[in-house]
């Protein structure tokens, strides 16, 4: 038998992994799955990891607190996240599912730390050394000087594109302004800060953030740790720092994006709201807290004229499917309760 030419072979290898990584990455032409959720902590039971598991999902989002380790020496983390990842659903999950993180209070420092965390460069490589591998390979985390957790990801379905941002709202944050009775009550709850020097994001981000929404896509998530629409609850949220939050909205209605939605965790309720910001765009937020911490015993829903429906305040996960419809991305969330039951919906997707 004649042997095939060097060449020959080359070019047959060449196909063979083009073709198979096309199967690989196009599992599903007809829609691509996300799952998202937070606060979930490693002592406890999950059943939602198994709904997880069924799900079969592209892609999930883990919105913060990850694990729940509050701790001023950083590397008292990582027994919390072993933990946490020896669980033997997540061999299921994370076989069939890519995985985008970014964490909260819990896993970065101690309850609403921010940039005052004085362990957070530690804090920073223990995320990096427990959840990196679980990521993308190459993903690029913080700034190339080792400062903060921000990053963004790219999906291409159907020829579109889906642009996943996703910033570090602890590691640079300034100070919260607690209100003076919260120190009487225990509870942690906060006045605005109107310093002109108050951040979230500190320049540095800011600049990154405004490179990404500047990058053509055709569907934006933005994925916050802490709620982005809602200025009624007093805990912690971007209507903490109102500057910041108006330039937010500033850079969604210049995105280069056809389309946006918000992802957020940290409230341990799930709710829904719909911003009507601009003639051009309107803001829909999807929140869903907690994987498996609970507080339905803690009155922890307050009105707001965008809140679209009622919280649903049990264990809870996000989903959102996206398909292409005559040409355009079409998109709608699902929050889930612990067995699957869909208990709060957005179908609504159109942001023109």
């Amino acid at each position: 038998m004649k042997l095939l030419s060097p060449f020959f072979s080359l070019i047959l290898s060449i196909a063979f992994v083009i073709i198979f990584s096309f199967r690989v990455e196009g599992k599903d032409t007809k829609s691509l799955n996300i799952g998202f959720g937070s606060c979930l902590h490693q002592d406890k039971e999950s059943p939602i990891l198994t709904q997880w598991k069924s799900e079969s999902f592209d892609l999930i989002l883990l919105l913060g607190d990850n694990i729940y380790a509050d701790s001023l020496v950083a590397k008292e983390k990582i027994p919390a996240y072993k933990k946490q990842f020896a669980r033997p659903e997540w061999k299921s999950i994370l076989s069939k599912s890519k995985i985008l993180a970014v964490w909260d209070d819990h896993d970065y420092g101690i309850n609403d730390s921010g940039g005052e965390y004085v362990d957070k460069e530690k804090s920073r490589e223990v995320f990096i050394s427990q959840m990196g591998s679980l990521m993308p390979q190459g993903q690029k985390l913080g700034t190339k000087e080792g400062r903060g957790i921000f990053h963004s990801y790219f999906l291409t379905f159907q020829n579109k594109k889906v642009h996943f941002v996703i910033p570090d709202t602890r590691f640079f944050r300034s100070p919260l302004k607690r209100k003076f009775w919260s120190y009487f009550t225990g509870k942690s709850q906060y006045n605005p800060n109107d310093d002109e020097a108050a951040t979230i994001l500190g320049e540095e981000q800011w600049k990154w953030l405004e490179d990404e929404l500047a990058k053509p896509s055709d569907l934006l998530v933005f994925v916050s740790g802490i709620q982005v629409i809602p200025t009624e609850q007093p805990f912690e949220k971007w209507g903490n720092f109102p500057k910041e939050r108006d330039r937010l909205f500033q850079l969604f209605d210049s995105a280069k994006t056809s389309d946006l939605v918000i992802l957020s965790g940290d409230r341990h309720i799930a709710e829904i709201y719909e911003y009507p910001f601009s003639e051009k765009r309107k803001l829909i937020e999807i929140t869903s807290s907690s994987l498996n911490v609970p507080l339905s015993f803690l009155p922890l829903e307050y009105d707001s004229e965008f809140k679209l429906g009622s919280a649903f305040k049990d264990e809870n996960y996000g989903t959102l499917l996206i398909q292409l419809k005559a040409g355009k991305l079409v998109w709608r969330s699902q929050i889930k309760d612990k067995i699957g039951n869909v208990v709060l919906e957005y179908n609504q997707n159109d942001s023109k």
